[in-house]
């Protein structure tokens, strides 16, 4: 049996039902793997310990791997396993029709603030919709993830990067009138989508491990979506403590999330093309990258 373990994106959370499933099912060990999930400290570690061996695959964000790969990071994309809707949240309460309605001052949360990677995503958005707001007037608020708590303190006028399945089922929730301006009515690539990644060492020295990975992992996500209220029970009874605060919200967010997971696996070419010309265009990658080092597209 093979040790692998997985580096997660973020803190442990419904995104990550399929890989519970199908590790509670045995389907890793019916292909010879043994699962360890692992919670990143911090945001942004995974790939860069991807690269230096000290995980064997991670999760993340297209929107990351692109300047990762910029910078030299040998890591790649090997499958999609959820797509969900997203982009900048605001309330609905402020007669905003677009983000060309956004003015020099306004708010913005997210993480990584105060770098330029949001703000200047939220001004192109708003150029894209008519405005000529620029990433250089808007004010970066840090308050991390916490997206509806900053915009119900009027702590920011809106966040990105926000999405349904969590931010506006929470508002919704919370009795808070939110809605997105989606990334892809505004001209940015439709990049909201969760990827799992290995090193490019790994993919080539060992292929059958990655492609047993991918495939104990497809059967997990395929569960989940045809049977989604025994996967999210799955999942929380191996993770009670997640629904100790709020349960009905977890529940509610859990929902959500089953119906954007993606069971065949496949990853949009198209979008990563369209990602490498958009983040070389607004200078959040270093240099353009060519789509085959970023999606290896053997494995699904």
């Amino acid at each position: 049996m093979d040790t692998i373990t997985l580096g997660l994106e973020w803190f442990l959370n419904p995104d990550h039902i399929p890989f519970v499933v199908a590790d509670e099912r045995g389907y890793y060990e019916d292909v010879g793997l043994e699962l360890d999930i692992w919670e990143p400290p911090e945001h942004y570690d995974t790939l860069e310990m991807l690269a230096e061996d000290e995980l064997d695959y991670a999760i993340t964000e297209p929107i990351h791997l692109v300047p990762e790969r910029s910078e030299g990071v040998p890591v790649t994309g090997i499958a999609t396993f959820l797509h969900t809707r997203g982009g900048i949240q605001y309330p609905t309460d402020r007669g905003w029709e677009s983000p060309a309605d956004l003015t020099p001052g306004v708010r913005l949360n997210y993480p990584g603030a105060p770098g330029p990677g949001g703000r200047k995503m939220v001004a192109y958005m708003a150029r894209q919709a008519g405005g000529d707001l620029t990433a250089d007037a808007i004010e970066p608020i840090d308050n991390g993830f916490y997206h509806t708590d900053a915009l119900m303190t009027d702590d920011a006028d809106i966040a990105f990067l926000a999405f349904y399945n969590f931010e506006i089922v929470e508002s919704r929730h919370r009795g808070f009138d939110a809605a997105l301006w989606e990334l892809a009515d505004y001209g940015v690539p439709d990049f909201n989508q969760l990827i799992l990644t290995a090193a490019d060492r790994k993919i080539e020295n060992n292929t059958d491990e990655v492609q047993r990975f991918v495939d104990a992992t497809q059967r997990g996500v395929e569960d989940t979506v045809e049977n989604s209220e025994t996967a999210v029970d799955l999942f929380f009874e191996r993770y009670p403590g997640l629904r100790d605060e709020n349960p009905d919200l977890m529940d509610k967010t859990a929902a959500a999330t089953c119906n954007c997971f993606t069971p065949d696996l496949s990853q949009d070419i198209g979008m990563y093309r369209d990602l490498v010309t958009f983040c070389e265009e607004l200078t959040l990658s270093e240099e353009a990258v060519e789509v085959d080092v970023l999606a290896d597209e053997r494995f699904v």
